[in-house]
């Protein structure tokens, strides 16, 4: 598949929980897992956030698949050394570049990439990795019903070498496997849907972005129009981690503590209750805010055209005012 310019520029520019607990089962009806709707309070997720002690200690249950996701098709990374049993995953399939719109791959498709990993319903699947590229993965696995049986290693390979835990370089050959996909199509909103809704008090708009792209300033984006939508909000992707430059960087680094997100979240006038919806620039970022939104509890949607839909019809307006709630 082609790697659109843009995931190329973008991926070579670019306190840890505790938790004792198994990863969520998805045991409650499709219909309740489906629902997209905002809780009154938070709840934040851990089973979504795994730690290396966590990981140590359930790497042998026969259900667990460890994905290494890295982009394009140069295993060079996993192969001097990955988790032990860690199967190696492009983000390239989880990424369709041709359908408007939105990258997503039809539900079909991320089952077939599921399943080629050796995916099935009842496996229970930990991602690390390419930082810019997790959040695309956690978001086609949810997109197929799957994301409250996934979970992201917290700081990825780096943690867990930093526990002490032994890493590999024998590849592992995952046996295939049958995935069902249960579509949730309407985690995904499309231009008129933003268009329609972004004066509603209810929806609160979430660029993934940084400043500079917020307000127009910056034009590395090579969008047709700078700027940002009317009424959105300003929440750096980047500021969500510990260390905001090395993730930038597509370093590996842990997410801050609940709180910290919260806060930012505060920043943003986003608020329970509200349909809280990710955008950027081509919905990386987008994706792995839509990622920290789940594990606060909240059950966001995604602009996945992003900008670079949006900018493309002169019919929608652009706004390029100081950003809000940055910080």
């Amino acid at each position: 598949m082609r790697v659109p310019w843009y995931v190329k520029k973008y991926a070579a520019r670019c306190g840890a929980l505790v938790v004792a607990a198994g990863l969520e089962t998805a045991a409650a009806p499709l219909a309740a897992q489906c629902a997209v709707r905002m809780p009154d309070r938070i709840e934040v997720r851990d089973s979504l956030l795994v730690n290396a002690a966590w990981l140590a200690a359930h790497l042998r249950d026969p259900d667990l698949v460890v994905l290494q996701i890295g982009m394009g098709q140069d295993p060079g990374g996993y192969d001097a050394g990955h988790v032990p049993g860690a199967r190696w995953a492009s983000s390239d399939g989880f990424i369709d570049d041709r359908a408007p719109g939105t990258e997503l791959p039809s539900p079909g498709r991320i089952a077939a990439a599921l399943g080629a990993l050796g995916v099935g319903n009842g496996s229970r699947v930990v991602l690390y990795g390419e930082p810019w590229m997790l959040g695309r993965v956690f978001l086609a696995l949810d997109y197929v019903g799957h994301g409250n049986r996934t979970a992201v290693l917290d700081g990825g390979l780096p943690a867990w070498r930093a526990a002490g835990h032994p890493v590999s370089t024998v590849r592992a050959r995952p046996v295939r496997a049958t995935y069902l996909p249960h579509s949730r199509a309407d985690l995904v909103v499309d231009a008129a849907w933003v268009n329609a809704h972004r004066g509603d008090a209810s929806v609160r708009l979430l660029d993934a972005r940084s400043a500079a792209e917020f307000t127009g300033a910056s034009h590395q984006e090579r969008l047709p129009r700078s700027g940002h939508i009317p009424g959105a909000r300003l929440l750096d992707w980047a500021t969500t981690f510990t260390d905001p430059a090395a993730a930038e960087h597509d370093r590996s680094v842990p997410l801050k503590a609940p709180a910290q997100l919260q806060a930012l979240l505060d920043a943003a006038d986003a608020r329970p209750g509200q349909t809280l919806v990710t955008y950027c620039t081509v919905g990386l970022r987008a994706s792995h805010l839509y990622f920290v939104l789940r594990y606060l509890g909240y059950a966001p949607r995604i602009y996945d055209g992003s900008m670079s839909d949006w900018s493309a019809r002169p019919d929608l307006p652009i706004a390029t005012d100081n950003p809000r709630g940055s910080r």
